[in-house]
């Protein structure tokens, strides 16, 4: 009896061991070495070999880009000959670039089991240039058009902006930050691709950590670094310090604590403001809550406003409000009421104390130069009738009266 349980036994063992070897030599028969490869802006192609022994049924390649929520797919092709394809088109779904994806295959073996392969993992960089990198402290530049002098001009103006921004917020950068420069604007939008205006200058990724700067070679090329850079570092500061509570925060407080923070303030802003002074063209500040114009020159406008109407909050609240005013919209506090529960004022109001204190704008005498045109044609039609009564009057003959 005793004899019957122990061959029973060791037949049990045998069977799970040789199960497991089964299981693990089909893991590595089917070991498809799946790789990718890619032009950056047009496509993804994945390949592998599947050996002739295990064939995959209806393969699918699944792919999870960084910070991205969902899942992305695209079925693949297996050639006679065992060769597994497949291509994503990224001109039509793009991907961030600079983002790091992580891939595999999941199909149908032939004896209907189901196979998940190994996770791959690429960084997806633009592979166009041939990238230069350096690195100090917080940042990684890199670059393809320059020498090393324009790179640690990045780094030297990176560390600069660095003091300013986290002055200007009362905080610390915690995660690095790499800095991408292109050569030229055209050349930075395409690796924007689809997502940004073809006014842009410079970029951020603040949950990747990434900037994309455009820095033409010429004399303003370090004035642009000191523009372009602080900026983005406020952006992702700014990520750092709220997380999701950095979507909450109004257009108009984002880009003007980022243009406060710039070394070099952009001159065209004085004279963009000058002329909306002059031609009362100015945008609400209300109406920069949720996006700025989209064309170049309301964008502009925009971004000049918003400069003057943060550091008109700074200079009379001073940083601990505004250090208020950040955390009521990081929880949650729609544009005006932000305002209101950080200063006691609508934002309407603020605004027009903006316009007045930056510009001399005399309100009561804005607004009857806006009514003018309506003041006269309301004279006119009062003073004809007063007019005609008065030429009927003097027409009319005396009476006169004997004594």
């Amino acid at each position: 009896m005793r004899q019957k349980v122990k061959t029973r036994l060791l037949l049990l063992m045998l069977s799970l061991l040789s199960g497991l070897a089964l299981e693990r030599a089909r893991s590595q028969a089917i070991d498809i070495g799946l790789e990718v490869d890619y032009a950056f802006g047009e496509r993804l192609i994945f390949h592998g070999q599947i050996p002739d022994t295990l064939p995959l049924l209806q393969p699918i390649i699944f792919f999870e880009v960084e910070t991205e929520l969902q899942t992305r797919s695209t079925e693949a092709k297996v050639s006679d000959f065992g060769k597994l394809t497949a291509e994503y088109d990224l001109g039509a779904q793009p991907i961030r670039a600079f983002s790091q994806v992580d891939y595999w295959v999941e199909a149908i073996l032939a004896d209907g089991q189901s196979y998940t392969s190994p996770r791959g993992t690429f960084f997806y960089t633009d592979n166009r240039y041939e990238w230069q990198e350096r690195q100090a402290d917080h940042f990684r530049v890199y670059w393809y058009s320059g020498d090393t002098v324009f790179a640690q001009n990045l780094l030297d103006v990176a560390n600069e902006g660095l003091h300013n921004a986290e002055e200007l917020l009362q905080g610390e950068l915690t995660d690095g930050v790499d800095i991408y420069a292109y050569a030229t604007a055209q050349e930075m939008r395409t690796a924007l691709q689809s997502r940004g205006q073809n006014w842009v200058g410079a970029h951020t990724d603040p949950d990747l950590g990434v900037m994309f700067l455009s820095l033409p070679s010429g004399p303003e090329q370090r004035l642009d670094m000191e523009r372009q850079i602080p900026h983005e570092l406020t952006h992702i500061l700014l990520y750092q310090e709220l997380g999701s509570g950095y979507d909450n925060l109004p257009v108009w407080l984002n880009e003007g604590l980022a243009s406060v923070a710039e070394l070099y303030p952009n001159p065209d802003y004085l004279i963009l403001l000058g002329k909306a002074r002059q031609n009362d063209a100015f945008l609400p500040i209300e109406s920069l809550c949720q996006g700025f114009p989209r064309d170049a020159s309301g964008a502009y406008l925009a971004y000049a406003e918003a400069t003057s109407f943060t550091r008109f909050l700074l200079q009379r609240f001073g940083s601990n409000s505004m250090q208020q005013l950040i955390s009521n919209y990081a929880q949650g506090m729609d544009c005006q009421r932000g305002i209101q529960a950080t200063y006691g004022e609508s934002l309407s109001r603020l605004d027009r104390q903006w316009r007045r204190d930056a510009f001399g704008e005399n309100m009561l005498s804005s607004a009857l130069d806006n009514l003018m045109p309506w003041l006269i044609l309301m004279l006119a039609v009062l003073l004809i009738p007063l007019l005609l009564i008065f030429s009927t009057r003097s027409r009319k003959p005396s009476s006169q009266t004997n004594g």
